[in-house]
């Protein structure tokens, strides 16, 4: 968790450095792969899938960002910028807020298949979603729905309940 927040609060400090748009997506590639650490899914076994549906510049920089990690430990990571009609098999699914309108339609998709859904628009976990980016005081945090994630039979750890906000 030291770690964690260690880059939590580095990546805040280089806000000067990057452009609004850039320093967002690091930020939020940063604590995407840290949920593959604090989440435990069931299945371990191939590739771990990222789809990311409206925000081409986290694509980039998630892709860049787990290149040659594993998700815990043990699977490769793949990030893939898709449509919402292109979803494939994925553990997590990152919905832009350009595309939050089709949110219950990738609820429907998804079903209960052991998908993380995160949105980065404010209430979406009200809406079905697992995790939603927030701006708070110019500061991304996470809002997090635990019966959500639990829906998708996922397990949250102490960890990311103390680092998220729980609606």
């Amino acid at each position: 968790m030291k770690y964690l927040t260690i880059l939590i609060l580095l990546l805040g400090l280089l806000g000067n450095r990057f452009n609004a748009t850039a320093q967002d997506a690091k930020f939020q590639a940063l604590i995407m792969y840290n949920f593959t650490k604090l989440l435990d899914w069931p299945d371990k076994s191939g590739d771990f899938v990222i789809n990311i549906i409206g925000n081409v510049d986290l694509a980039k920089e998630l892709k860049e960002f787990t290149a040659n990690k594993k998700a815990g430990g043990v699977q490769e990571i793949i990030v893939k910028k898709v449509l919402v009609n292109e979803l494939l098999d994925c553990q997590m699914i990152y919905v832009g807020s350009s595309e939050s309108g089709n949110l219950d339609k990738i609820i429907e998709i998804i079903g209960g298949n052991n998908t993380l859904l995160i949105t980065e628009k404010n209430g979406l976990t009200d809406k079905g979603a697992s995790i939603s980016f927030v701006k708070i005081n110019g500061n991304w945090k996470y809002q997090f729905s635990e019966s959500n994630i639990k829906t998708q039979g996922l397990k949250v750890s102490s960890d990311f309940k103390e680092l998220g906000i729980a609606k």
